[in-house]
């Protein structure tokens, strides 16, 4: 990591620690659109699937415009953020008039961000701009394809072959009930495939409920995880982090002000856009996690989470 990242990361931690509200990372989620169907998706289950599309007059509600995306960078980069994220749908879909996600990626890199990322499910190319890309894996190929759909694991791992990336590029893997027992088997994957940096797990957050892990099952697959990492399989969840994998009810111990989201409504968010709601109290997004221990300080977390999450790749 540059000097100049590495000190921009560390004024921001010491202007936490006396109280600022400042984000580190802004998380925009530019559209709903995308191609898949995936079982699990919470996008998927609660909005109609003409909107989901992006095919309808309804679209613009779903969306954001490359202007208001422009100006919520430039915004939470004046507040602090230094890292930015972009969500949906799937993201390499999302498009206004001539411009796509390359051009946003470029925008937010121009406006200083040091870190920039995305995430794709891998069927409709990439955008090479960015430096960190993470690719949704959530389980060999009958798996990934009962998830996501017939033929989605071959065009995947075809994208990440032909990928020409010099940034990092990780696995991210969503565990359900329909996958939990393959976690080793896509942690082999990863460890097997050159182009791949590591695999981050998480935990469904639900709905759909009926595809969420109990506790028992969320300690069990953390105990697997961290066998695994100790195995020399590129686990890129921290250590503490996975200790914290299995606590639920994240409402008042999420890190509100380390990220931002601003959502296709156009709404913006301190912190997780589903707080207060039933989803949170069963939160799996790991992310939580090594936010929080960020934010205490702990200098093993943010050594384990910085080489892919938080360093620009030139």
């Amino acid at each position: 990591m540059a000097m100049g990242e590495m000190f921009g990361y560390a004024k921001w931690w010491f202007k936490s620690v006396l109280g600022s509200k400042a984000p580190l990372v802004n998380t925009l989620i530019i559209h709903y659109g995308c191609n898949l169907r995936c079982r699990h998706c919470s996008i998927h289950g609660n909005i109609p699937s003409d909107i989901v599309s992006d095919a309808t007059e309804n679209a613009a509600k779903t969306k954001l415009t490359y202007d208001e995306i422009v100006e919520d960078l430039k915004h939470q980069f004046k507040r602090g953020a230094r890292i930015a994220y972009f969500e949906g749908g799937e993201t390499t879909m999302w498009t206004d008039g001539d411009k796509n996600l390359g051009d946003i990626i470029k925008a937010a890199k121009e406006t200083g961000y040091t870190n920039v990322g995305y995430t794709t499910n891998g069927t409709n190319g990439v955008f090479t701009e960015s430096d960190v890309i993470s690719v949704s894996l959530d389980g060999p190929r009958e798996i990934h394809d009962f998830v996501r759909g017939e033929g989605v694991f071959d065009k995947l791992m075809k994208t990440i072959d032909e990928m020409e990336f010099t940034g990092s590029v990780y696995a991210n893997m969503v565990i359900q009930k329909d996958n939990i027992a393959h976690m080793e088997e896509v942690a082999k994957l990863v460890k097997e495939n050159e182009k791949l940096t590591g695999i981050i797990f998480n935990f469904i957050t639900p709905p759909p409920y009926d595809l969420a892990l109990n506790i028992d099952e969320k300690k069990d697959a953390v105990d697997r995880i961290r066998k695994l990492k100790k195995e020399g399989y590129p686990i890129l969840n921290s250590k503490k982090g996975l200790e914290l994998l299995v606590e639920e009810d994240w409402g008042k111990k999420c890190p509100h002000n380390v990220t931002v989201f601003i959502i296709p409504d156009g709404s913006h968010h301190n912190g997780c856009p589903m707080q207060g709601t039933r989803s949170c109290e069963q939160c799996g997004f790991a992310a939580v996690r090594e936010y929080h221990l960020i934010k205490k300080g702990s200098f093993s977390t943010i050594r384990e989470m910085s080489s892919v999450f938080a360093m620009s790749k030139k």
